[in-house]
C-alpha cells in the first residue's frame, strides 16, 4: 500500500477528519476521500456517522506498518552510523515524505529522525 494510504489511516485512527487530514497532508480533499473509500473498499475503515473508524484489519495494517517503519528507519539510522550513507539514503527515501507526520504521531523518536535527516 502507498504510504499516503498510511498516512490517511494514521490520521483516520487518531480521529481527524477527512477536511482536516487533506490540510494536514497537503492534499486535495477528493484526493483524501479516494483514499478513504479504498480504505473502504478493502475493509480497513468504516464509516460510523460522521465519523471514520479503523476495522480490526484497519489496525493490524497499520500497526504492521508502524512495526515496518521503524524497523527500516532504524536500519537506515545503523547504516548512517557506520558510514554507508548512499544505502542509508535509498530507505530513508521512501519515508521521507511521511517522517514528520510519524515524530508528530510519536510512531518514530524524534532523536532518530534528527539523526536519519542530519
Amino acid at each position: 500500500m502507498k504510504i499516503e494510504y498510511y498516512l490517511v489511516l494514521e490520521a483516520l485512527a487518531s480521529g481527524t477528519p477527512p477536511g482536516r487530514i487533506s490540510k494536514m497532508l497537503d492534499m486535495e480533499p477528493h484526493d483524501v476521500e479516494a483514499i478513504i473509500n479504498t480504505l473502504q473498499e478493502r475493509g480497513y475503515v468504516e464509516r460510523k456517522g460522521a465519523r471514520y473508524v479503523l476495522t480490526e484489519a484497519g489496525r493490524k495494517a497499520l500497526e504492521e506498518w508502524r512495526e515496518q517503519a521503524r524497523r527500516e528507519l532504524g536500519d537506515a539510522a545503523e547504516l548512517r552510523r557506520a558510514g554507508r550513507e548512499a544505502e542509508a539514503w535509498q530507505i530513508l527515501e521512501r519515508w521521507l515524505p511521511a517522517l514528520p507526520i510519524l515524530v508528530g504521531l510519536g510512531v518514530v523518536s524524534l532523536a532518530l529522525w534528527k539523526l536519519l535527516t542530519a
